[in-house]
């Protein structure tokens, strides 16, 4: 007997240390996930993904300085359909009542402000535009409230409400994916059913991704923060990336138990099935490390989450799911059923002989795919995601731009204090057609006829007539302001000539009034108290303390060559005043997505492809067998992303980003289980088509379960959530995993089978052969 365990392989003393542990390990992973549940609701998860912008961009540093200093109060466009112009207008009035909402913009000709405007920009088709302005940030309990009232008074009206006020991502899309997981788990189920050997391995196989899956969310905790999309998918893809670990180590189970005692039986499966499970999830791992180089932050975020789903998959593999057979193993030896996957020798047999007809239509299909995928139309604009279902969100906008034009709000943030500057800005931007709005602190308008602004300087006449305040009073005012600022040379020339902005004149009555410098009557205490009011909203908005914020809105499309070309050149004209200058919205966020994009795109392509080659080259020894595979992988991924292109339609970037590094990394594993067998029954099968043949009947099952279920997954995600982003990442992941299916069943084994030399020629043991041959 100790000369049985000297003999051993470390796989096997490995083995069956943790076999003769699994009460240990079964401890081990309760306390795990009682852990696991106490942190789950710990996770912090970002919803905004310009967070994940690199510090280094434009965007990114203007956001950050946007969120330090300035306010951003709640906005929101509200269009109501089949209405009057008159009800509209009585609507209007109503909403502006409400607590919360400091402005409802709608044309009413008997008000100046709307003077030189066009009503058709509020009103058409009997339909209402109003645009909503809020007293508070958006995320303020007061702003909320005020959001339901206006939801109350749109209630009996055909409306469609644009705002993220009250727009939750996060809870939407948690109430999709109850769903989704609840659908997916369904699919499983039947796919187990359908290919399992004992129903009792299905309750094995949903305990372990069960578990895998909780831990994996629980220690998402470690990282602070995740996005959304990785929160959303992550337990998803984590079970459709590992469900092969589960299924190699139990049918390796199933196969020793044929002539072994339980025990025994797992502890010879595992041995087994470590080395082939490590190297077959290697794969998998290198895909996601390359999203990790990304310099976009949101592969660093998925990249390093799937990679530990990927770990703690194997270790419950390894550790736990050998504790559980022990555990169930008379349930399963009483839950054995006839296999309902049926052989497929014929299908073997028809790839084998059109290999002549099949390799050349590949390779021209690869040929024109490599080119038709790069000429792939990207988008980078979350919003304009072509989605089968659409939120509230989507669908308002898409309806507004029926009838109304959408525009894009803009800022730039510039450094504080020179108003003149500030006012040419302002004023170039005006007369740009691209521009339908400017408004910053110099431009701010305080008289009806537009004579004066706030930051214009006037004297105590001047300032009387635009204050209507009586004119010595006024003079009793700049008194009292020169004197507060030690300004005593006022006092030595005609007081009518000193001169204060406006701006400065309304802080300093104000202050007075409130320290009682000065006693104002009722109605004028209010007027001041509004007018401040005023002022300080407009500066929480466009001035900070050491920046100024000017704002605009631009007309058309929200990316594209036209519209980063009018960015550049709004920027230009603010470089002309200022050395620092920041060009902050949506569109200069898609600008630095889509500059980011060509780098991280040539970065995930040849590391997945370089980690992906050496690894098959070790695995398989041999120089030529990684080329055929990658080839096919790679080929695979070509023709799923030339899709968009030939069907006229887009695809967002980062679908792209992730599902390529997924779908090389994932699907690679269906290529080595099949090669890996051609490799095995050729040695002991001369005929090499037969074991192709043979090769693909025996790997149909693995092939078929995993597959489908990634498959069924991705679509399952694309078609029913309302999450624009995640729908796009579904759709492609499904419908990359079934061609990559598809090439593996038919291409991969007609290219072993011609590449058969090839391989041969180019096997490592063999070179060393020959070497040490020569050299004896």
């Amino acid at each position: 007997m100790g000369e049985k365990k000297t003999s051993e392989s470390f796989m096997m003393k490995l083995a069956r240390f943790i076999v003769n542990k699994r009460k240990a390990f079964i401890a081990l992973f309760i306390l795990a996930c009682v852990y696991s549940v106490i942190c789950i609701p710990k996770v912090a998860v970002v919803d905004d993904l310009t967070e994940y912008l690199p510090e280094s961009t434009e965007t990114r540093q203007g956001l950050d300085i946007m969120n330090e200093e300035f306010t951003t109060f709640g906005s929101a466009k509200v269009l109501v359909s089949n209405i009057t112009y008159d009800r509209a207008l009585a609507l209007a009035e109503e909403m502006e009542k409400i607590k919360g909402i400091s402005a409802v913009s709608f044309y009413d000709e008997e008000d100046s402000a709307y003077d030189g405007q066009e009503i058709g920009d509020y009103y058409r088709d009997a339909s209402a535009l109003y645009t909503l302005t809020f007293e508070e940030e958006e995320d303020t309990e007061l702003s909320q409230a005020a959001m339901v009232q206006v939801r109350e008074e749109l209630t009996g009206y055909p409306s469609y409400v644009y705002t993220t006020v009250d727009k939750d991502d996060a809870a939407s899309l948690k109430a999709d994916m109850k769903v989704i997981v609840v659908i997916v788990v369904l699919i499983i189920l039947v796919v187990l059913l359908f290919t399992s050997k004992t129903y009792m391995e299905i309750v094995i196989f949903l305990s372990v991704f069960g578990v895998a899956a909780l831990i994996n969310m629980g220690t998402n905790y470690w990282f602070g923060e995740i996005s959304f999309v990785t929160n959303a998918v992550g337990a998803v893809l984590q079970l459709a990336l590992a469900i092969d670990y589960a299924i190699i180590l139990f049918h390796r189970f199933m196969e020793e138990h044929e002539d072994k005692e339980t025990i025994e039986a797992v502890t010879v499966a595992l041995s087994k099935a470590i080395p082939e499970i490590s190297s077959s999830s290697l794969t998998t791992v290198s895909g996601m490390i390359a999203l990790m180089f990304m310099q976009f932050g949101i592969g660093m975020d998925l990249g390093s989450v799937l990679t530990k789903a990927i770990i703690i998959s194997l270790l419950t593999v390894f550790l736990l799911m050998p504790a559980l057979i022990v555990m169930f193993s008379k349930a399963i030896d009483r839950t054995v059923h006839q296999n309902f996957v049926p052989t497929i020798n014929f299908w073997g047999k028809m790839v084998v002989k059109l290999r002549f007809i099949g390799i050349p239509i590949f390779l021209v299909i690869v040929a024109g795919a490599s080119v038709f995928s790069g000429r792939c139309p990207y988008i980078y604009d979350i919003n304009s995601i072509e989605s089968s279902k659409k939120n509230e969100f989507l669908a308002s906008k898409e309806r507004i731009g029926e009838t109304f034009e959408v525009t894009n709000t803009m800022a730039i943030v510039l450094p504080k204090g020179d108003y003149e500057k500030e006012g040419r800005i302002l004023k170039r931007l005006e007369a740009m057609e691209e521009v339908d709005t400017a408004l910053g602190l110099a431009n701010v308008e305080v008289s009806d006829d537009g004579k004066y602004i706030l930051v214009d300087k006037l004297g105590p006449r001047d300032f009387s007539e635009v204050a209507g305040v009586d004119l010595d009073l006024v003079r009793v005012l700049y008194q009292f302001y020169a004197f507060d600022r030690e300004q005593y040379s006022a006092f030595m020339k005609n007081l009518d000539d000193y001169r204060v902005s406006i701006i400065d004149m309304i802080d300093f009555i104000y202050q007075q009034k409130e320290k009682g410098g000065i006693e104002f009557d009722e109605e004028m205490s209010d007027e001041i108290d509004d007018l401040y009011k005023a002022v300080c909203d407009a500066r929480k908005q466009l001035e900070g303390e050491n920046y100024d914020r000017l704002v605009f809105t631009l007309r058309g499309a929200v990316e594209g060559a036209d519209t980063f070309a009018t960015i550049d050149r709004i920027r230009d004209i603010a470089l002309e005043y200022y050395d620092e200058v920041y060009v902050v919205g949506d569109a200069t966020s898609n600008y630095d997505l889509s500059t980011s994009f060509e780098r991280d795109n040539v970065i995930i392509s040849v590391l997945t492809a370089l980690f992906v080659g050496v690894i098959l080259l070790f695995t398989f020894q041999s120089a030529g067998l990684p080329f055929l595979l990658v080839l096919t992988i790679q080929g695979s991924i070509w023709i799923n992303f030339s899709m968009p292109y030939l069907t006229g339609s887009t695809m967002y970037f980062l679908s792209y980003l992730v599902v390529s590094s997924i779908q090389m990394g994932a699907t690679i594993d269906y290529a080595i289980v099949i090669t890996s067998r051609y490799l095995d029954l050729r040695k002991g099968i001369p005929d090499r088509k037969a074991a192709v043949a043979q090769s693909l009947n025996e790997a149909f099952p693995t092939i078929i379960t995993s597959g489908t279920i990634l498959t069924s997954a991705g679509f399952v995600i694309g078609y029913l959530t309302n999450n624009a982003v995640i729908a796009s990442l579904g759709k492609v992941l499904g419908r990359g995993t079934l061609i990559s299916i598809i090439l593996v069943m038919t291409v991969l084994p007609q290219l072993l089978l011609v590449g058969d030399r090839l391989i041969d020629k180019t096997e490592l043991t063999k070179a060393v052969k020959l070497g040490q041959e020569k050299e004896a």
